[in-house]
This record gives structure tokens, sequence and C-alpha cells, in this order.
């Protein structure tokens, strides 16, 4: 659930207040001239988004829902075990999106990005990531999520996640995020202009971008959790 109403219910307010600005434009190609205003100031805020998941058995494979995208690929970051499959998540009748992992098999043409080359793989298990990428991408605001996490915490193996990127890249595409993850910095900064692909210091237009801006794709996670070593029960939070 994204849900930015219930945040202003939750706050005493029961629908969300107009904005006093302009309603919130889309991506440009220059970064807007004003700040976000304080997130504590909730007057601001409309809902634009929101999923109850309350319809059931959806489906999230390839061009089968407006907002979300469940991968079909092979992860081989982290020294991923498993492969994501669009069979693996789908919804309820609770009203809850529901994602497996299982102890399967699956048979695919990896990339050793060590030895650059391309190889067979025996990816063990199977999961699921359901991504916005290119369907639904915002600049600023509020997101508010209610998630049951799985697994116990004194077993390790499991690492949910619930987190941003920017449109620039896409996880699990790794060539999309080489020198563009996760920059942030717009000013030139000599000393890093051949880390930064899309780097301030360019004195030309690049992919159709502003000159003199620099561009990337930060990484913001919400949550992301695993079993923290040395003590059965104890569980890592990383934000």
């Amino acid at each position: 659930m994204l849900d930015a109403a219930h945040y202003l219910r939750k706050h005493g307010h029961p629908s969300p207040t107009p904005a006093p600005h302009a309603p919130t434009q889309p991506p440009t190609f220059a970064p807007t001239s004003s700040p976000t205003p304080d997130l504590h100031d909730y007057k601001y805020y409309s809902l634009v988004m929101s999923d109850e998941f309350n319809v059931a058995g959806r489906s999230f494979s390839d061009g089968a829902d407006p907002t979300w995208t469940a991968v079909d690929k092979n992860d081989y970051t982290n020294n991923a075990l498993h492969y994501y499959s669009p069979t693996h998540v789908t919804t309820d009748n609770n009203g809850n999106l529901d994602i497996r992992t299982t102890s399967e098999k699956t048979e695919v043409v990896g990339f050793d990005d060590v030895n650059l080359v391309n190889k067979r793989v025996t990816k063990n298990f199977k999961s699921s990531m359901i991504q916005t990428w290119n369907k639904f991408c915002f600049t600023g605001g509020i997101i508010e999520a209610s998630v049951e996490l799985p697994g116990r915490s004194d077993v390790g193996g499991l690492w949910p996640a619930f987190w941003l990127l920017g449109n620039i890249a896409r996880h699990t595409y790794i060539g999309t995020s080489s020198n563009v993850w996760p920059w942030s910095k717009t000013k030139c900064d000599p000393g890093m202009v051949d880390a930064q692909k899309l780097s301030g210091c360019l004195k030309t237009e690049h992919y159709g971008m502003e000159k003199g801006v620099g561009r990337g794709a930060p990484e913001i996670d919400i949550f992301e959790v695993r079993r923290r070593g040395g003590k059965a029960g104890a569980m890592s939070i990383l934000y």
C-alpha cells in the first residue's frame, strides 16, 4: 500500500488538503527551482498514487499491470542465489500483495562480471521483485507502505527490501547503472568527472539533458532487512 491519504488521516486530517502551489509537474531536464516543502508540513501534499491490492489474483508479468512489473530474469547482484519470476507474486483475497520464495532450480545463462563472460549457472531459489520503473515516477513527497516481513530472525538467507532508485537506471539490469548509480551530484566536480557518466562538467547537451547539470540514479532505501550475524534472533534494518 502506498497511501498518502492514510498518512493525513492519521495526523488529524480526514482527506488530503489541496496543494497551495501548482500540481507536481512531470520530471524536467533541469532541477526544480524551489526545494521540496518540509515533510512535516503535510498541508502541501495530495494523494497521487495508491494501490490497496484489493483485487485477488492479479498478474504483474510484463505488460499485465499499469503500475507494476514483476521482472522475469536472473539476479546476479550481491551473489544472489535466486531467479526472479512473475509466477511468485500475486494478490490474495485479503488485500495483500503476496511475494513467495521457493527452493526451486532454474537454469540460466548468467554473466560473470569478474571474468566478463557469459556462463550457464543454476539458481537454486526462485522469488519475485516488482518495480514501477518507467511506469510511475515522482520527484518528492511522502511514501507509506504496510509490509509484513518473511522468515525467522535467526535464520539467514532472506533479504526483503522496499526501496527507490532514480529512473535513469533499472535494478538487476546492471549495465544501466554503470557510472550512474548512486550519483546525486549536480554540480561540476573535476576530480570525479571520469566516474560520473552524466557529469555537471559536460559543456554540451548530453542524452537530451541540459548542459552543466549532473545526473544520476541515487538509491533511497526505505528498508532492507537481513539477519545480523553473531547473535541468534538479531536483525538489522537498513534505512
